[in-house]
């Protein structure tokens, strides 16, 4: 044989090696999966995080009412004397008005980042939680991995799963008692 063959039966035999490894490795692969949204919305400590988001949405509408309340005022009394005050007051008078409009519009976008910080700050605990009961159901089933069969916006990642194979593979129900969640 030549060397080239030689080193051409040796490339075949190692890619045959590995390929037969590879598929007895993937027979063997187990994968789990999960709704880790359905096991947010019931924990008990969701609860008081929606409580304590609410509370912060309804104090920033009566900042912000308030806000909205004074420049709906300013603008009416500016309205009213319009006609009647100078060039400049009435450009002076303009520019204040401006700048609590943009007052308000600046509140509005503050509101909705740290409205959105203070959720994501609430709900990391719960999802830390979530994945080291998630791990420790891996662990003790002998999972590979374990899939999250939706994602955030509600999209599923697990388009089709057998009944069967949902009951075999679906660990929803045992994270969930991990977690001491009914």
């Amino acid at each position: 044989m030549t060397k080239v063959t030689t080193l051409f039966a040796s490339v075949l035999i190692a890619a045959g090696l590995f390929f037969s490894t590879s598929t007895a490795d993937a027979q063997n692969l187990r994968i789990g999966m999960v709704d880790a949204g359905e096991i947010l919305i019931q924990m008990p400590e969701l609860e008081t995080v929606s409580d304590q988001l609410d509370g912060f949405t309804n104090r920033k509408r009566r900042e912000f009412a308030q806000l909205e309340t004074e420049f709906v005022q300013a603008r009416e009394q500016f309205e009213q004397r319009v006609a009647v005050i100078s060039e400049q007051a009435r450009e002076t008078e303009q520019q204040r008005l401006s700048q609590m409009a943009m007052r308000l519009q600046q509140f509005q976008q503050e509101y909705q980042q740290e409205l959105m910080e203070r959720q994501e700050s609430l709900i990391a605990p719960l999802r830390e939680r979530i994945m080291n009961s998630i791990n420790e159901v891996a662990a003790d089933l002998g999972l590979a991995y374990v899939i999250n069969t939706m994602v955030n916006n509600g999209d599923m990642v697990v388009l089709y799963a057998s009944d069967e194979m949902r009951e075999q593979y679906d660990i929803t129900n045992r994270v969930k008692r991990e977690m001491g969640i009914r």
